[in-house]
């Protein structure tokens, strides 16, 4: 019990100094990366009976208006083939880059959580651990994957279940099914390893929240994607207590974090052809400083679209990220592994993929790359999704002037280095299509014209990472057609805005 109260409790302190750490460390840099060498700090928070978070919020969704918007790009070339068709996967095929064959059902991911380090001396032993994921797709079967990238020992889990959440950690009466893992119901994930479930009989509703219970036998530390969630998605029983994953029940899970820890995927069995969209990024990616984020709203514009031509979005964003490694330490204890090194981890495993969105950079500015160095990082990222056939979207970095390291007397080639980045993401045809996410959140509107800078409406105060109406901006910006779909809705902004004339970012 004392371990977990660490975890979920003392968690709460943790939380609180690591996020400020965070906050600081990315006050000049943004995050995104991976990879499998990580441990760190477990930012979970506790309540009685599962409790409650706060910061959990979406944008009310308008049908009127249309996905034109400041900053959008509406037309995008690119190196490399797209595959849009999804996978299929064993029994039905597995893999970016598959074709569907008409009215044959393929595996698709529909949610997953970059996981990104663990806390050293914080273990979990005889536990049950109950997890919320969120499907915006449905389908007649479902998969999930559990991560031991970052445990210390082999995870040895006694059993695991799936069913539907009513709500906090409370599940469906009669809707609990058993996973099982090679045809057993008990598994063992090695260290640094993932371990994918077989296929589970389950009519999965196009966004429902599911919750994954794993009850684990044995000592570990604990795989966790640190912030980047706006409500509890975590729950926990004391340690040393007996298996609770067919308990329909919240009431044994005392302890709840706003952490993913150890699912790290949900694939769904599915008839829709669009592939799955994944957004591989740092803290503005992961939502960092907002109450939502670009890829949640982006969810909820598909979500307007007819049910047959929607497609699930997954955010693999980790705050504090690179795109290239940085030293182990930081590794293991700042921003996870970086994009180069999870690429295959967090993307190119998933499958029914068809697209990968890019934005990735300021953290490797942050700590003294060069525009040379960043540039080549995006190439090679570039390449290796193209070769696994994905369509590759570039995203340009933000605006970030006021920010940490940022001030042009002490970090003078900062900004000249953004400047060369963003120009070869525009106009080096290295992506398939680029979005304008820079025009989309500078200070170019309502008479204001400071491109360097965020819009005053959108900054969260760090002069770095975009608030929910920034995020929105960013969501509403793009175009749904470069990424192989309809035409979706903008959902209701959050500030009314005017672009400034002649002002562009």
């Amino acid at each position: 019990m004392t371990a977990l109260l660490s975890l979920f409790v003392v968690g709460v302190v943790v939380a609180a100094v690591t996020v400020r750490a965070v906050a600081s460390r990315q006050t000049g840099r943004s995050a995104a990366s991976s990879t499998r060498t990580s441990a760190g700090a477990n930012g979970a928070r506790s309540a009685t009976g599962g409790g409650s978070s706060g910061g959990a919020s979406g944008n009310g969704a308008s049908r009127s208006g249309s996905s034109t918007h400041p900053g959008q790009t509406t037309s995008g070339s690119g190196a490399g083939s797209s595959s849009h068709g999804a996978t299929t996967a064993p029994g039905a095929g597995t893999g970016p880059g598959a074709r569907q064959t008409a009215n044959t059902p393929v595996w698709r991911v529909a949610w997953g959580s970059a996981m990104a380090w663990a806390q050293p001396g914080v273990t979990i032993d005889n536990t049950t651990v109950r997890e919320l994921a969120t499907i915006p797709i449905g389908g007649s079967a479902v998969r999930v994957r559990i991560s031991n990238l970052f445990g210390n020992a082999p995870l040895e889990i006694g059993q695991v279940t799936v069913g539907r959440s009513v709500g906090n950690a409370n599940v469906a009466a009669g809707s609990i099914r058993t996973v099982r893992f090679s045809g057993a119901t008990s598994a063992v994930v090695p260290v640094g390893g993932v371990l994918t479930s077989d296929p589970v009989r389950f009519a999965a509703r196009h966004g429902e929240t599911l919750a994954v219970s794993i009850y684990v036998i044995a000592p570990d530390l604990v795989t966790v994607h640190p912030y980047g969630n706006h409500g509890p998605v975590s729950f926990a029983t004391y340690n040393g207590t007996p298996d609770e994953t067919v308990q329909a029940s919240g009431a044994p899970f005392v302890y709840w974090s706003v952490w993913p820890r150890l699912l790290d995927a949900v694939d769904v069995l599915t008839r829709l052809h669009a592939g799955s969209i994944v957004a591989l990024g740092d803290s503005i990616t992961d939502g960092f400083n907002a109450t939502t984020s670009w890829t949640d709203v982006l969810q909820q514009r598909i979500d307007l679209l007819p049910r047959a031509d929607r497609a699930a979005v997954i955010n693999e964003g980790i705050t504090a990220n690179t795109l290239d490694p940085m030293s182990d330490n930081y590794s293991k204890t700042g921003g996870g592994p970086a994009g180069l090194t999870r690429l295959r981890q967090d993307v190119l495993s998933l499958p029914g993929v068809s697209t990968v969105i890019v934005l990735l950079g300021t953290n490797d500015l942050y700590f003294g790359a060069t525009a040379a160095q960043v540039i080549n990082g995006l190439s090679r990222l570039a390449a290796i999704a193209h070769r696994a056939g994905l369509r590759v979207i570039g995203v340009p970095l933000l605006p970030r002037e006021g920010s940490q390291r940022w001030q042009p007397t002490l970090y003078p080639l900062h900004q000249p280095y953004l400047e060369q980045i963003n120009h070869w993401i525009r106009t080096s045809h290295t992506f398939n299509a680029v979005l304008n996410f820079p025009q989309a959140v500078a200070d170019v509107y309502n008479g204001q014209c400071n491109p360097n800078e965020l819009f005053g409406p959108y900054n969260s105060g760090d002069f770095l990472h975009p608030n929910a109406a920034g995020q929105t901006a960013m969501a509403n910006s793009i175009d749904t057609r470069l990424l192989g779909l309809a035409p979706a809705p903008r959902v209701a902004p959050l500030v009314a805005v005017q672009p400034t004339p002649g002002c562009r970012a």
